[in-house]
């Protein structure tokens, strides 16, 4: 019997043990779920407030003007600069034409109907490219927008390879010059516009031509892709010298200080997917506005390009009309896009080109979403600009000798020293 009551006392303090330990796992467990659901709700609150302020206000500048022009829609637009050629070429580019065509129309309200051309060549497609331009092309005469759109054309034999170089970029050549005939033949544009087939917006067209505030002779903008920075083919930094893929791009000091502040960077060539060029190189002499010299070249023309010899008092004025070129005899077998800008320089004396980071384009949607969204999202932005800072790239230099022989590239050899 006192073995029993013993036992029937010390089980109570055990039982009332048991019921506080519970009671306590109970209040654990209550707590552990309300730090969860805490956390998650957090998370979830942080990921509408990244999503809602992906756009930062230097990115988007121009959209709230795009979008006023394209609720309320005038025949003068919204746009002050003189009138834009606008200037673009499609091959199996079904997948692109839907959002480019889409774009440009928003473009053509802020530029307003009565102050651009489109001409657009389409050929060799084995898709519903020929399709979605002749759409497109219904749209604009409804809009009655001045334009020439050729579709299914084969009046420019296409090479049976487009991998051989020399064959490729002379027909690539031809085919821009072909796009270009409408304004040769009228002018009365201040500035021309050439798109490749990628994705742009509106908004970013809209910021290129405000490049610098207008005072430019050719701005284009960056095409991203994979890594980064995809038409090395063509762009050089200011000194004349190979970009790299990766932000801030260029190794010397101007341009890379430029990119890192989200600024116009010089550089010595560039297209990367679009530009914006003066019109008045195109045109014959008597057609131009007065965008170009009347005195005579800074720089002789090295004998290495096509027009040299040129008289010494040949002025970029009286220079005759710029044209898309493939390299010449004693030249590489550059881009037709890199021989632009060159020609610009060398024989037009016009050598304000930049490259604009605001304006980014990509010739593929998943590397556009990256490049125009994420990377550009503030967060993202903080990131690669205050902890990787470039990540010492412009440091990354090789001078092989002496480096007080380091000279500038002119264009005029293949291989730079």
């Amino acid at each position: 019997m006192a073995r029993t009551a013993g036992a029937d006392l010390g089980e109570e303090p055990r039982a009332i043990d048991d019921l506080a330990s519970g009671h306590f796992r109970r209040i654990r467990r209550h707590v552990g779920w309300a730090v969860a659901y805490t956390g998650y709700l957090s998370v979830a609150i942080l990921g509408v407030y990244m999503l809602c302020t992906y756009e930062q206000p230097l990115d988007h500048r121009f959209k709230s003007a795009v979008d006023l022009a394209n609720n309320h829609p005038k025949r003068e637009g919204y746009w002050t600069g003189g009138k834009i050629f606008i200037a673009a070429m499609f091959h199996d580019n079904a997948d692109v034409l839907p959002y480019w065509t889409n774009e440009i129309t928003k473009l053509i309200h802020f530029l307003g109907p009565e102050n651009v051309f489109i001409s657009i060549l389409e050929s060799y497609s084995s898709d519903n490219s020929p399709v979605i331009l002749d759409n497109f092309d219904r749209r604009l005469k409804q809009m009655n927008v001045a334009r020439r759109i050729l579709t299914r054309d084969t009046s420019l034999v296409r090479p049976v390879s487009m991998k051989t170089a020399l064959p490729r970029i002379q027909f690539l050549a031809a085919s821009r010059n072909k796009v270009l005939e409408p304004l040769v033949k009228h002018g009365g544009f201040e500035r021309v516009i050439f798109s490749n087939d990628i994705f742009v917006e509106a908004e970013s067209i809209v910021e290129l031509l405000h490049t610098k505030d207008g005072n430019y002779d050719m701005a284009c903008g960056l095409d991203l892709s994979y890594w980064g920075l995809f038409d090395q083919w063509v762009i050089r930094d200011r000194l004349g010298r190979l970009a790299s893929t990766l932000w801030p791009y260029f190794l010397e000091d101007t341009g890379f200080r430029a990119v890192m502040a989200d600024e116009p960077a010089p550089v010595f060539t560039c297209w990367n997917g679009i530009v914006s060029i003066r019109a008045d190189p195109f045109l014959p002499p008597p057609m131009r506005i007065g965008q170009l010299s009347t005195s005579p070249l800074t720089r002789p023309i090295p004998p290495t390009h096509p027009a040299y010899p040129s008289p010494a008092n040949l002025t970029p004025a009286a220079t005759p009309p710029l044209r898309f070129r493939p390299s010449g005899k004693y030249e590489c077998f550059s881009s037709e896009c890199f021989n632009l800008p060159y020609d610009l320089r060398r024989r037009f004396d016009l050598q304000d080109i930049y490259v604009n980071p605001r304006v980014i384009t990509s010739y593929v949607w998943a590397h556009y979403l990256w490049f125009k969204y994420v990377t550009r999202h503030w967060a993202v932005k903080w990131w690669i600009e205050k902890v990787e800072n470039g990540n010492g790239i412009h440091l990354a230099k090789l001078i092989l000798g002496d480096p007080a022989r380091v000279w500038q590239w002119d264009g005029g050899e293949c291989h730079p020293g």
